[in-house]
């Protein structure tokens, strides 16, 4: 019986389409005129709509550029200025009436501190933790980046499923950057500073491998193993894709490897 039903209802469900077709067919010759204006309105707001996102995304990443050259300038002309100041005769009359400058506590933290751990990388690698033996954590500006929940939202949802944004935070900021900074702060070691052969092996392969890209930072899919000690995982996959689509990294394959570069201060 059930079956005799369903066989009734498709049949209905057809006459019902073709009664549909009809009645759109014989407005056609009315409407036909309008819907191919329509189709062509959507074709040209489409390529206006990805021109302008083009440009917004170069403008972006631009000024971003811009901004970060200028607040490296400021801070190193901060370190001057606080320079000067110490150098600075302690008896002269205007300095006595005059109260004293009023000095960002971060900037002058870095300035006490003889052992900062957070650097540039061009200031690093002119630094004396090159030539030191001894391990030390740091952390680098140059791979400062955050993910908003605006960034997140534009994420397509058949890439993100049911990720959160801690948990893409979480990845990049303890897995991918981390692993940046891991690699660079042994790179940029002199190879008379690097006591473990272990070491050793990395240092040499990350020199060579850096002449593939020069003035780019960039992890390997190997590097990533071997931080984390296990094979990427299908997960792991989807949110580095989450990161290439946030225009934070670059998937670039070249010789069987498959490198990782950090495009988002670019």
């Amino acid at each position: 019986m059930d079956t005799l039903e369903a066989l009734f209802q498709k049949q209905i469900d057809t006459i019902q389409r073709i009664e549909l077709f009809l009645d759109i067919y014989k407005c056609k010759q009315h409407v036909s005129e309008d819907l191919r204006e329509l189709r062509s309105d959507v074709r040209v707001a489409s390529e206006k709509l990805h021109r302008t996102r083009e440009y917004l995304e170069t403008d972006r990443r631009q000024v971003s550029s811009q901004f970060i050259e200028i607040m490296r300038k400021m801070r190193r002309n901060e370190l001057l200025m606080l320079h000067l100041l110490e150098l600075a005769p302690s008896n002269v009359d205007n300095t006595a009436s005059k109260p004293a400058p009023k000095i960002p506590s971060d900037v002058l933290k870095e300035v006490q501190n003889e052992n900062p751990t957070k650097m540039y990388l061009a200031d690093y690698s002119k630094s004396p933790f090159t030539v030191r033996s001894k391990h030390r954590a740091m952390k680098f500006y140059d791979f400062d980046a955050e993910i908003t929940e605006e960034q997140f939202d534009s994420i397509p949802k058949y890439l993100k499923g049911r990720m959160q944004l801690s948990e893409l935070t979480q990845f990049l900021q303890g897995e991918i950057i981390k692993c940046f900074e891991d690699k660079y702060a042994l790179m940029y070691k002199q190879r008379k500073a690097i006591p473990n052969q272990q070491d050793v092996t990395a240092w040499k392969e990350y020199n060579n491998l850096q002449a593939n890209f020069p003035g780019h930072s960039f992890i390997t899919q190997d590097d990533l193993t071997r931080r984390t000690g296990k094979v990427l995982d299908k997960k792991s996959y989807s949110k580095l894709q989450m990161l290439r689509h946030l225009h934070i990294l670059q998937e670039v394959r070249s010789d069987g490897i498959v490198y990782f570069l950090w495009v988002f201060n670019k």
